[in-house]
């Protein structure tokens, strides 16, 4: 998937420096190790990382910074007290794996959290955390899109797609994902304006 949307994004003129790293900003240059780029805007991303408020805790983390807690998602070593999400270290009891820090694992933490409070608050047995990944997808813009969903009739096989297909399937599971009637119509005609109309572009002027 990372191939293929760098290819498309590479087709569009887009320049890409992999295994470089960024090691200043001034006003109107960048600076990759040994190299300077001129450059007017900068947008920085980076992955998800846990609140720093962490630090303040005493608390097991790992070398991310998230919590360590057991396949229950219990704190080690603090009874009662449970972590999940971003902030801790969820590892999938039937696969031994760490679960990524996305909201498709975060939504059946929650779940399988909510359950294992009220076992503890009625004296029973929690049940440890495990969920077979749903799959991945990536927009990469203009009606393109890459996709990677797992089958759910075999969890260990996956499909992998691009093109038209996969953009048209993300645009329907992000609509479905949306609350509420009102915004769903809103997104909906705003997409279909789109398919027949240019993008609209605003640019902002600095008048001094």
């Amino acid at each position: 998937m990372g191939r293929y949307a760098q290819k498309r994004m590479e087709a569009r003129g887009i320049q890409f420096r992999l295994n470089t790293r960024l090691t200043d900003a001034q006003p109107g240059i960048v600076v990759l190790g040994d190299e300077t780029v001129r450059a007017e805007t900068l947008v920085w991303t980076a992955g998800t990382t846990p609140n720093p408020l962490l630090k303040r805790l005493p608390v097991e983390r790992d070398k991310r910074g998230a919590v360590i807690v057991d396949g229950t998602m219990a704190v080690l070593g603090h009874h009662g007290v449970w972590a999940l999400g971003d902030c801790a270290a969820v590892v999938d009891a039937r696969t031994g794996k760490a679960c990524p820090p996305t909201a498709q694992f975060a939504l059946r933490e929650a779940e399988v959290l909510a359950y294992n409070i009220r076992q503890a608050l009625e004296g029973r047995p929690a049940r440890p955390f495990h969920f077979d990944s749903l799959g991945a997808m990536c927009v990469v813009g203009h009606q393109t899109a890459c996709a990677e969903l797992t089958l759910p009739f075999a969890r260990s096989r996956s499909v992998r797609f691009s093109g038209l297909l996969a953009w048209f399937l993300w645009r329907t599971i992000y609509l479905t994902k949306l609350p509420g009637l009102e915004r769903k119509t809103r997104v909906l005609i705003d997409w279909t304006i789109e398919l027949f109309f240019p993008r609209d572009i605003v640019q902002t002027i600095d008048l001094e």
